[in-house]
């Protein structure tokens, strides 16, 4: 039967042959399926863990290479606000099942190639500066990747643009971390 048949039916109060009017008991409240997660939420919670990932990643460099925490403040910056904005889109659920899904995918093939944590938990550094600089640039240069894939992925056209521009500014910093490290003791 068509949708407009339908309607004419349940409008005139007729039952169709097979039809079983008696009352069904209402499902309750707590039976509804929880509604579905915008798939933005969880892009945002995905992009979240690496600029966190990334911030962390630059941290630890300045750390152990306090002579190029000056190359550093810009990119640091960057980040803290990338984490801060996806922080305020991101509800506490959706960050934690992005963080578990980080977490199981750091053990694959696919993650190696980016450098494992250190055993004390932060990510493993270089012992040359410009090592560690050139890794930076490197994971920048990922991070800009994930980050378009990511732009073409959003539903949201300004969600999109966002994570294009984080993208960019990924770019941007990829291209000056590795002049730093061309310059820095490798």
């Amino acid at each position: 039967m068509g949708l407009a048949a339908a309607a004419v039916v349940v409008a005139t109060g007729c039952t169709p042959s097979g039809v079983d009017r008696r009352a069904r008991p209402q499902p309750s409240r707590s039976a509804e399926p929880a509604p579905a997660q915008d798939p933005d939420v969880a892009l945002a919670a995905t992009v979240l863990t690496g600029e966190q990932a990334m911030l962390d990643r630059v941290l630890a460099t300045a750390r152990r290479h306090p002579g190029v925490a000056p190359a550093l403040a810009e990119v640091e910056t960057m980040h803290r606000a990338h984490v801060r904005l996806l922080t305020d889109a991101v509800p506490d659920d959706a960050r934690s099942r992005a963080s578990a899904s980080a977490s199981a995918s750091a053990s694959a093939p696919s993650a190696a190639a980016s450098p494992a944590p250190s055993e004390s938990g932060s990510p493993a550094v270089p012992g040359r500066p410009g090592a560690a600089l050139a890794l930076l640039a490197s994971e920048e240069q990922r991070l800009g990747r994930i980050g378009k894939r990511s732009a073409f992925a959003a539903e949201s056209g300004a969600f999109a643009r966002v994570l294009a521009s984080m993208a960019a500014a990924a770019g941007q910093q990829a291209v000056a971390l590795n002049a730093a490290a061309a310059k820095a003791p490798r």
